[in-house]
């Protein structure tokens, strides 16, 4: 029997240094801007923030974004980090 992956349990935090260098999933950021929510919830929050902040989703698409994207690159993350701050 396998493990079921997608559970409520939030991902373990990121470390405070050097995460950004390598990207992180989407859900693993969402989290840490959502901290208090499930994780599909915060996942959820995340994308409705996104596309509802003026000029923040044009931006990412400059960057290469699309919503079928598990894991996001340093650009990306500072884009996301220059309209909503940093997580």
């Amino acid at each position: 029997m396998t493990e079921n992956t997608h559970s409520n349990t939030p991902c373990p935090p990121l470390p405070k240094v050097g995460w950004r260098r390598g990207g992180c999933s989407f859900g693993r950021l969402a989290m840490l801007y959502y901290p208090d929510h499930a994780y599909r919830s915060a996942v959820r929050l995340f994308r409705q923030e996104i596309h509802l902040t003026r000029g923040l989703w044009q931006a990412l698409e400059r960057a290469g974004y699309n919503d079928k994207l598990r894991m996001l690159t340093p650009r990306q993350i500072q884009v996301i980090e220059k309209f909503l701050g940093e997580a």
